[in-house]
């Protein structure tokens, strides 16, 4: 049946719920993959056929087999109902008012929606829900089958179904070095850091929530009393509705009632997605079942941003005197949903406890949420994100931490405008360190030593090792905890000796030194194998902390007889220059958004950040060193509480505004360089500023919606026209926010923004504009003159000036009165040749379960420049997600508007695979071969409108499936011819060859081949002769004597389909031998493949044929010592060259594209691509331009250890320069492209699978799209 599945876009909003519309698959968050594009591991290897499949079985399994699932409801949660539903009145909060959850219409609406949930459920009989969510998020938790999800999502009243998700966290003198302690510093304008009962300090009675890995309730920072027990805080802050966990709701007896108190107001916890507290018992049962932390994390982000002013430290950081939370009189409320692995290195929640956590926090009245938690990248829909979205409308300020996997590009997490996403910085207290080597020489890192040690023998953990244990670890000095109990360091080489050990792999820092001490070592070296951050951590033994640049030389040195080395004790310093970028800290260009928004907002001290931890996760100290951003956004967290004690009437946007625009810059570069921009953002928070900001740039609900409109495809059309109507601007450039970025600036784009005086007085202030060199910018008006509350708007207007190219451009905004200046970063990327005048996304079927996976793999282009046409498929979002539908699109060439597509499905559930694509000489029918129901399918489209025109279906003698690979069309246009393979029965398969005739598909001629030996024969590419006489078909097939396959190419009469020749092409005995891509050149037959030898190389061949005899004319080799595959051929307009492309070994994969002469195959030229990130590069496909100029290459080029990009290149014909290139990037996320083509005027077309939803902290794939790009001016 034909089908066109439309994208369900359904976002009826009442108020300003947002419906999310992702599958967010199992994975877990912060783990780094080698790889995320499974597609490109997949085809990266010659491909062999088999005749066997499972697929619907397991299938079956996936549907039959539990899983926990959120589903998202339709009607808007309590924070956002204006009413609308019969008898329950409107629950919203007024402006400046929090949620009551003990008000009755609230309780009545509630009530309502739990109802809805359990009724949704009782229809799949799917038992009791998990959790419900009702505040701010409608929807609920339960234990399904796949089954009963998917029957659960067509229900009209669920919007969404979801697999829950583990996430992971994101891991003092700051508050000195931030200036609150200063003179006249924010502390002291809010009453001083301690307070009392009767006289108010910072933070006074803002409640923090805070969640995270839970609390160590008795850690001094937590306490409401003094020294002499005396209480120092009043009761709870009105509002504040938050419980404390009871020794009767725990699951052991790790908590009573009485642990909270005046300070820390508030603890829960959350575990009922791992199964509650009978499965955790079993699976960590190390972990405290209640709010009481194991890990340490939570504890350390509490307490940095509300503990306790004037604390003393102790154990082995005592040498460091006291510390304070940046908010040290607000309140603490702990919201425990992550869980500690055994050794504390990190902890783990999922989505569906999160959310949860989000919730109560919510509704037990906070007025600020640290978020220390890992999340997207890509989805500003994402639930997480919603429900934070939802949070700040009720006016809850949000900090989330921005993710630690800096330094590479692109890994800012937490998108969302409405949320504060803050990156690391360094801050100006270091404890420095000194290692002296026997030779006089010296290093200086980071320590914190308590003692000397030394000089003593050095030794490096490799040289250490055991016997038989993996050197690579012994190198990493692994502890046994984190080698399955296995020591790798030899006590009989450690005893008594500083080891150098390398930083790197699975096993902490900390526990490297454990490894030494364990070994019996005295001391150790730690030194980076890469770039990367310097530590000064507690560990084991005295040790020091180096850089990579030390590590040759140590190496080389710790190998020579008698080395020595001593370590110093080490030195605390309070002036060193700072702030800088954390090394880890992650950066932008934001992935969501298309480079609309800047993220990270802005940055704060995150690296050897001191404050409370819990004991049992910390080696017994109640006191660490930790870094990441989880330690820079507690601080923000406890920065946002001090501003809103001082301005209880400002918004959370307003807060957010004044800490942007007030912030100063980084030390690591200029200020305008758009690198160091993605790393600080706005800059670093400068919260003696931020009390009296000047302007700030205000935004709300709508204004979120209304960029939603803009930045995705969740909200409905009629809600995005009536925000439009109603004055909002849909361009996500246009979001109000105290920064600008444009991802894309063709030409000369305006952008409006808004600000509002919260100054006292009347106001003027005059703009100015720095950087941004080649950028011509205008501000208009450029004076404001603005009363106090008041507001005003301006436009910029960004125009290209300088024809230099450039990826990003940085800049600064500032508007100044003389006494304020108010500073906005800018960042935009220019167009240049090879940018995509417009990319066209089929998204298949998505708000059921999960979304579609869609992948263009041909393309055709009608020949009088009507309609591009992609061919692919669509795999629907159904339990096991083994399916797949034949996918046909057309394009309109000049602006990439679908002109129609059709979903087909033509085995009622089962799988659907296109095999090739043609099209008639006039372009206006098209002809589609594949694979149905196990059939070979054989159709014909309409081109104007994708209306089927005829099918027929081929089903050899065998059981098993008969598959079309390619298609030919002849060039009278009178005759299609198919080729694939027919199962004979058993596992023998032959070559399948069949003409029909194009009008009706009537059959004409089958032709089967197969040769002497029994076994595999599929044929893969075929083509037809200028003259429309003869057909070549080439593949794998089964040679004798070879124990696996040859190249086998077949020539047929295309007439009669009668034989007239075949000839085997062999690399070594016993080996897999696949060509894959045929043409027929005037008289010559060329065919591309790979062939293996003797020493499991694949090496590419390219063979020239007789076309009359099927004679051997030439054969040319090329590769080296790895595998090496030609992909596809092209040859030139006069018939002179042949242009063949793929990939060659090279630093790890490249492409390949090399000239051939057609009369002698010699090699006329080379060109080998290898992509950024030394990876996985693979040309896919090549065309060749009618003026015979230019070849075009497209394919998958790696941009970072884990993404990959389309790729596209074109080279000039006479000598293989490269003439441009072409890199689309949706979303930083793995694209590959297919199928490349360009039209008489020049115009590329390059279609593929490109991924819109990957979350790169959680290694997620979860939203392929077929893409198709158009290039239509680089070849000019």
């Amino acid at each position: 049946m034909n089908r066109k599945q439309k994208q369900v876009r359904a976002f009826s909003m009442i108020a300003t719920f947002l419906m999310i519309f992702s599958l967010i698959a199992p994975g877990l968050a912060g783990a780094e993959t080698s790889g995320n594009n499974s597609a490109s591991a997949e085809r990266g290897a010659v491909e062999v056929t088999t005749a066997a499949s499972g697929s619907t079985d397991q299938a079956r399994t996936k549907a039959r087999k539990k899983g926990t699932y959120l589903i998202q409801m339709a009607l808007d949660p309590v924070v956002t109902y204006d009413g609308g539903v019969k008898g329950l009145k409107p629950t919203r909060p007024h402006k400046g008012s929090k949620m009551n959850p003990a008000a009755q219409e609230v309780e009545d609406y509630a009530e309502h929606l739990r109802g809805r949930q359990r009724a949704a459920l009782t229809k799949v009989n799917g038992g009791s829900p998990i959790y419900n969510y009702v505040y701010t998020y409608n929807g609920f938790t339960a234990q399904l089958t796949g089954d009963q999800a998917t029957k659960l999502a067509e229900q009209p009243e669920v919007l969404a179904v979801h697999e829950d998700v583990l996430h992971e966290i994101n891991t003092a003198s700051t508050p000195s070095f931030l200036g609150l302690d200063d003179e006249d510093g924010l502390w002291e304008h809010l009453g001083g850091p301690n307070g009392g009962r009767k006289v108010p300090g910072a933070g006074e009675d803002i409640v923090i929530g805070v969640i995270d890995s839970g609390i160590w309730p008795e850690a001094s920072s937590f306490s409401d009393r003094d020294e002499n027990g005396k209480r120092t805080y009043l009761g709870r802050p009105k509002d504040s509705r938050g419980t404390c966990a009871s020794a009767e709701t725990v699951g052991d007896d790790s908590w009573d009632a009485n642990l909270c108190n005046s300070k820390l107001v508030t603890a829960q916890y959350f575990n009922a997605g791992w199964g509650g507290n009978d499965v955790l018992k079993e699976t960590r049962p190390w972990e405290f079942l209640s709010p009481r932390d194991y890990n340490g994390h939570g504890t350390h982000t509490a307490s940095t941003a509300a503990g306790n002013h004037g604390v003393d430290v102790t154990g082995p950081a005592e040498v460091f005197g006291e510390i304070s939370g940046i908010a040290p009189r607000a309140r603490i409320a702990a919201y425990k949903a992550l869980w500690s692995t055994e050794d504390g290195s990190t902890a783990n929640g999922y989505t569906s406890d999160l959310l949860a956590a989000i919730e109560s926090a919510v509704a037990d009245g906070v007025d600020v949420i640290n978020y220390s938690v890992s999340g997207t990248s890509t989805d500003f829909l994402d639930p997480v994100e919603v429900a934070f979205l939802n949070a700040a409308n009720v006016g809850v300020f949000v900090s989330a931490s921005a993710g630690n996997s800096g330094p590479s590009t692109s890994t800012v997490a937490h998108p969302s405008p409405w949320v504060t996403t803050v990156a690391a910085g360094t801050h100006n207290r270091v404890t420095t360190g000194t290692v002296t080597l026997g030779n006089g020489k010296s290093y200086t890192g980071a320590s914190a030593a308590a003692s000397a040690v030394g000089p003593v023998p050095l030794i490096s953990g490799r040289d250490a090792a055991l016997d038989g244990a993996n050197k690579n670890l012994a190198a990493r000095c692994y502890a046994d905890i984190d080698n399955g109990g296995k020591p790798v360091l030899d006590p009989a080489k450690v005893e008594g000796n500083i080891v150098l050990c390398e930083r790197g792999g699975s096993t902490a820092r900390i526990n490297k030194s454990l490894a030494v001490a364990d070994a019996g070592g005295v001391g150790m070296i730690l030194v980076n194998a890469y770039e990367n951050t310097l530590n000064s951590d507690f560990h084991a033994v005295p040790t020091l902390h180096l850089a990579d640049s030390a590590l040759a030389e140590l190496k080389a040195y710790a190998a020579t007889n008698g080395a020595t080395a001593t370590i110093s004790a080490a030195r605390i310093e309070d002036g060193a220059e700072a702030p800088y970028i954390a090394e880890f800290s992650s950066r932008g260009p934001l992935v969501a958004g298309g480079g609309d928004v800047l993220k990270p907002d802005l940055i704060a001290p995150g690296q050897d950040i001191l404050a409370a931890v819990a004991p049992p996760g910390q080696g017994g100290m109640e006191y660490n060193l930790m870094s990441g951003t989880s330690m820079s956004a507690p601080h923000v967290a406890g920065l946002a509480a001090l501003l809103r004690d001082l301005h209880p009437d400002w918004s959370p946007m307003m807060i957010k505004s004044a800490l942007m625009t007030t912030g100063s810059n980084v030390l690591d570069g200029d200020a305008n360089d758009p690198s160091v921009t993605f790393g600080q953002g706005a800059g670093h928070v400068q919260p003696n500023d931020a009390t009296d900001p000047g302007l700030v740039y205000e935004s709300n609900a709508e204004d979120w919606l209304a960029f939603l409109c803009g930045s995705t495809q969740g909200v409905d059309e009629a809600v995005c026209d009536n925000l439009k109507q109603s004055g909002h601007s849909l361009d996500p450039s246009d979001m109000n926010t105290p920064s600008i970025a444009i991802g894309l600036l063709d030409g000369t784009q305006t952008v409006t923004r808004t600000v509002t005086n919260v100054g006292e007085t009347k106001a003027t202030y005059t703009a100015s504009v720095t950087g941004l060199k080649g950028v011509d910018v205008k501000v208009e008006p450029s004076t404001l003159t603005i009363e106090p509350g008041k507001s005003a708007s301006f436009s910029v207007t960004f125009t290209l000036t300088d024809a230099e190219e450039f990826t990003y451009n940085g800049g600064q905004l500032s508007w100044a009165d003389g006494t304020h200046t108010v500073r906005s970063p800018i960042v935009l990327r220019a167009r240049q040749a090879g940018d995509e005048e417009w990319a066209a996304r089929y998204d298949g079927e998505r708000g059921q379960f999960g979304t579609s996976k869609d992948s263009g793999e041909e393309l055709l282009l009608h020949p009088e420049g009507k309609r591009v046409y992609m061919n692919g498929t669509s795999a629907p979002p159904v339990a096991g997600g083994l399916v797949t539908d034949i996918l046909t699109a057309a394009y309109d060439p000049d602006s990439g508007e679908e002109l129609w597509s059709v979903q087909w499905d033509g085995s009622e559930g089962g799988s659907d695979e296109p095999g090739g694509f043609g099209m008639s000489p006039d372009g206006d029918t098209l002809y589609i071969a594949g694979t149905s129901g196990g059939d070979a399918v054989l159709m014909a489209l309409n081109g104007a409108t994708g209306e089927e025109l005829w099918q027929v279906r081929q089903d050899g003698p065998g059981a098993a499936s008969d598959v079309l690979k390619d298609i030919v069309v002849s060039p009278d246009g009178s005759t299609l011819y198919v080729t694939g393979y027919s199962n004979m029965g058993g596992t023998q398969l032959d070559y399948a060859t069949a003409a029909y005739d194009a009008a009706t598909g009537a059959q004409r001629w089958l032709s089967y081949y197969d040769d002497e030996v029994e076994g595999t024969d599929d044929a893969r590419a075929i083509a037809v002769s200028a003259d429309g006489g003869t057909v070549v078909i080439t593949g794998q097939s089964a040679g004798e004597g070879t124990g696996l396959t040859d190249w086998g190419t077949v020539a047929y009469d295309a007439a009669t389909g009668k034989q007239i020749w075949d000839v085997l092409h062999n690399g070594s005995q016993g080996r897999i031998d696949v060509a894959d891509s045929v043409a027929i050149v005037g008289d010559t037959v060329i065919v591309a493949g790979a062939v293996s030898n003797l020493n499991a190389q694949t090496d590419w061949h390219t063979v020239g044929y007789d076309l009359a005899t099927g004679e051997q004319r030439w054969v040319s080799e090329y590769g080296g010592s790895g595998t090496d595959v030609p992909r596809a051929v092209a040859p030139t307009p006069d018939a002179s060259t042949v242009v063949v492309t793929g990939n060659v070994d090279g630093t790890n994969m490249d492409y390949a594209t090399i000239a051939y002469d057609v009369a002698t195959g010699e090699e006329l030229w080379v060109s080998v691509h290898n992509g950024t990130a030394n990876g996985l590069d693979i040309a896919w496909d090549v065309t060749v331009t009618e003026d015979g100029t230019r070849a075009v290459v497209t394919g998958e080029s790696t941009d970072t250890a884990t993404r990959s990009d389309y790729f596209t290149i074109a080279y000039d014909l006479e000598n293989g320069e490269k003439v441009w290139s072409a890199a689309y990037d949706a979303t930083a996320a793995p694209d590959g492209a297919s199928a490349v083509a360009v039209d008489a005027r020049k115009r590329v077309f390059v279609t593929g699978s490109s991924n819109s939803s990957l979350d790169k902290e959680f290694g997620l794939d979860s939203n392929f799209d077929a893409a198709t790009v158009a290039y239509l001016e680089p070849l000019e």
